[in-house]
């Protein structure tokens, strides 16, 4: 259950991530969807089969949910927003227990993103996990990969992304496809902390941008970067 979706259908996505066609739908949907042939090809599987396999994860009947635990009791759910006619990716920060949630980031349809800045990607995949949620680091990653944006990436970014790939399955093209997903187009912001030391960007459809048409209040704000923060 998750507060502002009880009355939808959620059903536990975590046994989607064994299937061999999961990896390159989810990733050319969210990261490579006009050049959903690097994904494929990476990952040695047909194009159609990955349109097949979306309209699984799109079903309206079954809303999978993917769920990240962090630290002090806080965890991400990446859910299907499979209303008819309206499909996104949606990244939820909720804590154990409450009913408040915050929307990170929201992927295809009416997107805001980026959610999360690189430090906070990294720290969010290799926190060891609650073992009701997804536990392997580089599953960890690919799933927030969509959410993150970061104009400012260390050196072993690609590396980081393309040992992940082939972690999942990817094959020969994984360092190519790495780089492709890591390229920086315009919507990659530049993060700072603000007055009140929560961590905030610039990215213009960043629910993390203060100034942006849709931005967290300064209280939330600094609860995401609170329950993200690199430690």
């Amino acid at each position: 259950m998750i507060a502002g979706f009880e009355e939808f259908p959620l059903i536990d996505g975590a046994s989607m991530l064994q299937d061999f066609l999961f990896w390159p739908t989810y990733l050319s949907a969210t990261m490579a969807p006009h050049r959903d042939s690097l994904v494929t090809e990476a990952f040695a599987v047909d194009v159609a089969a990955c349109f097949e396999y979306f309209d699984r994860l799109t079903d309206p009947d079954e809303w999978p949910v993917f769920r990240i635990s962090l630290r002090d009791g806080y965890e991400i759910d990446l859910v299907y927003w499979n209303e008819p006619d309206d499909n996104s990716t949606e990244f939820v920060l909720r804590r154990s227990g409450q009913n408040s949630k915050l929307v990170l980031a929201s992927v295809g349809g009416h997107e805001f993103r980026p959610g999360m800045s690189w430090p906070e990607l990294v720290a969010a995949a290799n926190l060891s996990g609650d073992p009701h949620g997804i536990v392997e680091p580089h599953a960890r990653l690919l799933l927030l990969l969509p959410a993150f944006g970061d104009a400012d990436l260390p050196a072993d970014a690609n590396g980081m992304v393309a040992a992940a790939l082939r972690s999942c399955g990817a094959g020969v093209g994984a360092g190519e496809l790495a780089a492709y997903m890591l390229r920086q187009p315009e919507r990659w912001p530049r993060w700072r902390s603000d007055v009140n030391g929560a961590l905030v960007c610039d990215g213009r459809h960043s629910r993390r941008n203060p100034a942006g048409p849709a931005a967290h209040s300064p209280a939330d704000l600094l609860e995401i970067s609170t329950a993200l923060a690199a430690r």
